[in-house]
């Protein structure tokens, strides 16, 4: 997610690639695989990228999210690993309904990627998601990955609940969020989970839902 948000950055500037590696002292091999997501950057590539293309902190912020999500699954995981929790018959780290026919698809939202709002604005995000598995949906939630209200990020409920949906049903679910006060990239990252937290879809195979915005002094 990472390296896609960099490549959107560059582009965006109008840097060609070999122009991006020329100038920042990377290897060219190097920030194509960055890029592409088949190599992980180092915080100092990503502090360049936000530096040199107007980011504004927006993708150490945005590694900060995804880091504190990684954090807190593995830490639901060790705590059932601890409570003895068998997945098969519990859910374990996976909710207890988890079932691998089990799909869900965007098929549309609002407040497209880079929409420029104003500092500190509220404004309502929406997904419409189809379930597209063979399995029914029943007491689901849309939860915020990483820390849903630190200042200067993205700031977000944790989770909006997620209707109940039959296979080859589409529900929307709404969010209210909130601009932060910095001007920049901005972006917030959600999954599907059952009530205690519990990843539906936890392989990579599987990327979040997001909101992307371009925070701005004035309308």
């Amino acid at each position: 997610m990472i390296g896609a948000r960099m490549r959107e950055l560059r582009e965006a500037a109008g840097v060609a690639l070999t122009r991006a590696a020329s100038e920042s002292g990377w290897d060219k091999g190097h920030l194509s695989r960055v890029e592409r997501g088949h190599t992980k950057p180092s915080r100092e590539l990503i502090e360049w990228y936000d530096d040199s293309f107007g980011a504004n902190q927006a993708l150490v912020n945005q590694l900060m999210e995804l880091d504190a999500a990684v954090r807190a699954g593995r830490d639901t995981s060790q705590r059932d690993m601890r409570r003895h929790v068998q997945p098969v018959l519990l859910g374990g780290s996976v909710p207890i309904d988890h079932h691998p026919e089990d799909r869900a698809e965007l098929v549309g939202e609002t407040v497209p990627d880079g929409t420029r709002v104003c500092r500190e604005q509220v404004f309502e995000k929406t997904w419409e998601l189809r379930n597209s598995g063979e399995r029914p949906w029943h007491n689901r939630w849309l939860t915020r990955q990483g820390a849903a209200g630190t200042p200067g990020w993205l700031r977000s409920p944790p989770r909006a609940p997620v209707p109940d949906a039959a296979p080859g049903d589409i529900v929307t679910v709404s969010m209210t969020l909130q601009a932060p006060c910095q001007v920049g990239a901005s972006t917030a990252y959600f999954k599907l989970t059952d009530e205690a937290g519990r990843l539906y879809y936890p392989g990579l195979e599987s990327p979040p839902l997001y909101c992307t915005i371009f925070t701005i002094y004035e309308p």
